[in-house]
């Protein structure tokens, strides 16, 4: 809407001259009225300008949102790159052999030792190389049906025993295809034979009874029979 022309207005505009005003006084309210009635189209035409670029901007925001969502929206189909910590791209830890841990603690109890052991053997070391002994079986106490028993076996521990002593060994498989094994617990699965006589190899580490455990006799070593040995292993049986 264009704005009107002063001089349409002076036609239709009273004259201030036709009131009571003082010299001059009607010109000066006539240039006001006619300003006044100039500026008032001008300045709704500023306003309605103002509000159409209000109006844009607040279609441009909704457009710029929209599009945002839009693209949030398709990027949540799939979940977000996750870098990787060199906790999670390091390979995980190996297992334990099933049984390794338990047969490698500490025994209270000769019993506890027969019915952990894969092998019961009595015999003697025919030779030592390399902290393995070569171990010659002259009697098998127990053995579940995985462990072989040849006349000789490998027990993989420098403490087995010196060559040509007797001895009772209880052991845990290694390599069933080697015939390799391992004293349980160490020492605790060793006894030095003296006839008829069992005698765990050492004090520190050794059981305190053959089915019960006794604290008195901590510290000390245990001392029982060959007989009882093997009827401990038949129980297992």
């Amino acid at each position: 809407m264009s704005a009107p022309d002063p001089a349409e207005w002076a036609e239709i505009a009273p004259h201030p001259g036709d009131h009571d005003l003082p010299t001059g006084r009607h010109e000066l309210h006539r240039r006001r009225l006619l300003a006044a009635i100039t500026q008032e189209p001008r300045t709704r035409r500023r306003a309605f300008v103002s509000s159409r670029l209000a109006l844009a901007a607040a279609v441009l925001v909704l457009v710029v949102a929209g599009i945002g969502g839009g693209l949030a929206t398709r990027s949540g189909d799939a979940p977000p790159a996750v870098l990787s910590s060199p906790e999670a791209t390091r390979p995980a830890a190996r297992p334990a052999p099933p049984g390794t841990a338990a047969k490698n603690r500490g025994y209270g109890t000769v019993r506890q030792l027969t019915d952990t052991a894969d092998l019961v053997v009595r015999g003697e070391v025919a030779s030592v190389t390399d902290g393995r002994a070569v171990y010659r079986v002259a009697e098998v106490l127990y053995r579940v049906p995985a462990a072989p028993v040849p006349t000789e076996i490998i027990v993989a521990a420098p403490p087995a025993g010196t060559v040509g002593r007797p001895s009772v060994l209880y052991l845990g498989l290694v390599d069933p295809t080697a015939r390799v094994y391992h004293p349980l617990g160490g020492e605790f699965g060793i006894f030095d034979l003296a006839g008829e006589t069992a005698t765990s190899r050492s004090p520190a580490m050794s059981v305190t009874g053959l089915r019960g455990e006794d604290d008195t006799a901590v510290g000390r070593a245990f001392v029982t029979t060959l007989a009882e040995l093997r009827q401990l292993a038949r129980e297992r049986r």
